[in-house]
């Protein structure tokens, strides 16, 4: 793990590498209430980076046990939904320090709702309706562009 300040010269110089999870059951998508920004407050995905010299399916399945305490899944489970980029003009550090992602998000589909652990990147789980997120200007943009693209892959109707 990185001290603060090496970690702030990386967010000042680099793009960080991340996986943003979701997961979809009966048409509703799991979002989490965020504890640290960026987004403190705001509904999103469960995601996190990829650390130096873990393979993205070791980041993946890192994030899901550590996150939402799910284990048992597997790297198939999930499908690559392509390579976003996600700006935030503030950190995890400080309102100051923007924050760049190279996001590679993944979804999978459940049969039945899963049972999420809290941790201390959210304070709150939930379930929400793809349409209703898409549709909804509550939402942050890119939550709302990962459920359009999650309701046009389903073939949902918007």
């Amino acid at each position: 793990m990185l001290d603060a300040r090496t970690f702030k010269t990386v967010l000042e110089n680099t793009p960080l590498v991340s996986i943003d999870l979701c997961l979809i059951c009966n048409s509703q998508i799991l979002l989490g209430k965020r504890s640290n920004e960026p987004l403190k407050g705001r509904w999103f995905t469960p995601g996190g980076r990829i650390h130096k010299n873990e393979t993205w399916q070791d980041a993946l399945l890192r994030i899901a046990e550590v996150e939402l305490g799910l284990s048992g899944i597997a790297v198939e489970d999930f499908s690559l939904m392509g390579i976003w980029d996600h700006f935030y003009s503030n950190s995890v550090l400080d309102q100051n320090t923007s924050t760049h992602y190279v996001n590679l998000p993944h979804y999978a589909e459940f049969k039945s709702e899963l049972r999420m652990i809290l941790d201390d990147q959210h304070g709150e789980f939930n379930w929400f309706d793809l349409t209703v997120v898409y549709n909804d200007e509550n939402f942050h943009p890119y939550m709302r562009n990962y459920a359009g693209w999650l309701v046009n892959r389903m073939g949902q109707y918007k």
